[in-house]
């Protein structure tokens, strides 16, 4: 055997016995839900839900890019639902204690339209589920 193939065969060995880092006793994070666990085991839950999103799935604070529309014109970020009542602007984030969430989800303006009508904004929303609400 050549020199070559020992090294290739080497190589597709160790790549092939190498770990994913995928702990499979753990449930796999997705981008768009946040839950109370996850922000626990990240010692997320201490301060506000905008800290715990800041710190965990930034791209939900990001702005959308400018939209026009009737309602909510004009508006760049994600509207806040909380258990399921139109709650404010992503600012209101900062008065939702971090131990109180149960669960926060983010849709995007398509998501947030089917799921909320009209008042689901033209960037998309962020939902927050309390714990008692539930759960």
């Amino acid at each position: 055997m050549s020199s070559r193939y020992f090294y290739l065969l080497s190589a597709a060995a160790l790549f092939g016995c190498a770990s994913t880092g995928v702990n499979p006793g753990v449930a796999r994070q997705s981008a768009s839900v946040l839950t109370a666990e996850e922000m626990s085991q990240a010692h997320a839950d201490a301060t506000t839900a905008y800290d715990a999103i800041a710190r965990l799935r930034p791209n939900w604070l990001a702005a959308k890019g400018q939209t026009s529309g009737y309602y909510n014109a004009g508006t760049n970020y994600p509207v806040v639902f909380v258990d399921g009542q139109q709650y404010g602007d992503i600012n209101s984030l900062k008065n939702i204690a971090g131990y109180n969430v149960g669960t926060l989800h983010y849709y995007d303006v398509t998501q947030a339209g089917a799921k909320f009508g009209i008042k689901g904004g033209a960037s998309g929303v962020i939902e927050v589920l309390s714990k008692g609400a539930g759960q």
